[in-house]
């Protein structure tokens, strides 16, 4: 490897993907890999070069000088704000992650999940999510520091299409690395990807498609996110302008209907607004 490569994701946007991509990239080439979120207090004792990092929430607070390295490249990957909120949403009703069900203080000691998959509507379970962590990590996106010139800010959409590996390839060329080792990035994408061997079927992915958005939001949904979430779109590069909120004809708010005990035991929160509940830790 010519550079330390450090990868950066954000809640949603393929991080279990590409943390399975380069851990295997990094066995293959006998590099050390260093996974951020746990070894965060004692980084400087993992990073032997070469090395490849991974951070999946793109956060680098007391360790930004990694960033700005010369020996440095980065990938940093972001997704449609839109297709991030349904797969969260999506992911938080049903993943085993150890946040979801830690009771939260203030709210009866009801979970991340269990609030979540009490609402009785689809759109109140996406207005959730707005507000809570979807919320979060469209901040982190947008917040993010663009235009560096060591790395390359890719789009999910892009990467969930390549079938062909060319943008993958532009990728593993920008970050370092040579041709025999592009060959060993290349066979590892195709193998952890939907449309190569990994297929349908994986139990960490719900769906995995580009523009879920234009057949899951209804026009109430989209003015919710427009409103919450004003200028994300167009500032991430997705659209022009907000006029896609009219162009949305999405089928109707579907009500979810009873949930055994738990609608009722959590009835009474209903008629609260819609909370932010205070979390940690996403990894998906």
């Amino acid at each position: 490897m010519k550079n330390n490569v450090i990868v950066a994701t954000h809640h949603k946007t393929g991080t279990v993907w590409m943390a399975t991509v380069f851990k295997a990239i990094a066995a293959d080439l006998g590099v050390t890999y260093v996974d951020y979120g746990s070894q965060r207090e004692h980084l400087e004792d993992g990073l032997k070069s070469p090395f490849i990092l991974f951070n999946y929430d793109s956060d680098f607070r007391g360790h930004s000088d990694l960033l700005s390295r010369d020996d440095v490249r980065i990938l940093h990957l972001i997704r449609d704000p839109r297709d991030v909120l349904i797969s969260a949403m999506h992911y938080h009703c049903k993943s085993e992650e150890s946040w979801l069900h830690e009771p939260v203080p203030g709210y009866n000691n009801v979970t991340y999940q269990r609030r979540l998959n009490a609402f009785a509507t689809r759109y109140e379970q996406y207005v959730f999510e707005m507000e809570n962590s979807t919320d979060s990590t469209l901040r982190d996106m947008q917040g993010w520091q663009y235009g560096r010139a060591n790395c390359f800010e890719a789009r999910y959409e892009e990467l969930r299409q390549d079938a062909q590996m060319a943008y993958w390839t532009t990728i593993a060329d920008f970050l370092g690395f040579d041709a025999a080792e592009q060959q060993v990035c290349r066979q590892r994408f195709w193998q952890y990807s939907l449309f190569g061997s990994l297929g349908r079927g994986h139990k960490h992915v719900r769906s995995g498609d580009v523009a879920q958005w234009k057949h899951e939001f209804t026009p109430e949904l989209a003015a919710a996110f427009s409103r919450k979430f004003p200028r994300v779109l167009q500032a991430l590069g997705y659209e022009p302008d907000e006029r896609w909120v009219s162009d949305v004809r999405g089928p109707a708010v579907a009500a979810r209907g009873p949930s055994g005990g738990l609608v009722s035991t959590l009835g009474r929160l209903a008629s609260r607004p819609l909370e932010r509940f205070k979390f940690v830790g996403r990894r998906a």
